[in-house]
C-alpha cells in the first residue's frame, strides 16, 4: 500500500475526522485491516495515522525482555501510552480522542493538544500525517527552501530501500 497526496479537511464538533475515500481505497482490509492506530508525529508537529496492521507488525519488532534499556522503555512508554486505535465508521470518519486536540478551555496538562479543527491529511508511503492546516502550508515552505537537505535525504531513502525483485521474463 502507498499513501499519497494531501487533503484539508476540517474536525467537527464532535471530534470526527473524515478519511478520504482515496486513502480507504488504497487500504486492502485483509493486509492493512480496517482500523487506524493514532499517535504522535516525530516532529511534535503532527500525528500520525497508522494502518493497524502495519502499526501491529511494526510494534513486534520492538525489543522486548526482563531488562529494557531506560530510554527504551521511556519511548516504548511514551509511544503505547499515546497510540489510540481508531475504527472508521460507516461515513468513513473517525474521532479523535480529546488529549490530541487543542482545547484552551481545558489544556492538556501533558501537552499533546496538537491539533485545531483546520487540518490537513498528508499521505506519507505506509501512513497518513494529520497537520493543522497552517502548519502543514509552512513546513511546505521550509522544505522547499531547503533543496540541499532533501536531497540528500532522498539519496538516503531510496539508497537504503531494498532493492526491487527480479522479474521472470
Amino acid at each position: 500500500m502507498v499513501i499519497t497526496d494531501n487533503f484539508d479537511h476540517l474536525i467537527d464538533d464532535k471530534n470526527r475526522l473524515a478519511i478520504p475515500m482515496q486513502i480507504r481505497n488504497a487500504m486492502d482490509p485483509q493486509t492493512d485491516g480496517v482500523a487506524f492506530y493514532l499517535k504522535p508525529g516525530p516532529n511534535g508537529r503532527c500525528l500520525e495515522l497508522i494502518p493497524e496492521k502495519t502499526f501491529q507488525q511494526l510494534s513486534l519488532r520492538a525489543t522486548s525482555g526482563l531488562v529494557v534499556d531506560n530510554d527504551v522503555a521511556k519511548l516504548k512508554r511514551f509511544l503505547f501510552a499515546n497510540a489510540s486505535r481508531l475504527e472508521p465508521d460507516k461515513a468513513g470518519r473517525v474521532i479523535v480522542p480529546d488529549r490530541f486536540l487543542q482545547n484552551p478551555k481545558n489544556p492538556d496538562p501533558l501537552g499533546g493538544g496538537i491539533l485545531g479543527r483546520q487540518v490537513t491529511l498528508v499521505g506519507v508511503l505506509d501512513r497518513v500525517e494529520i497537520w493543522n492546516r497552517a502548519d502543514f502550508h509552512a513546513h511546505m515552505r521550509e522544505v522547499n527552501a531547503d533543496a540541499v537537505s532533501l536531497t540528500a535525504a532522498a539519496q538516503k531513502l531510496f539508497r537504503d530501500a531494498p532493492a526491487e525483485p527480479a522479474r521472470e521474463p
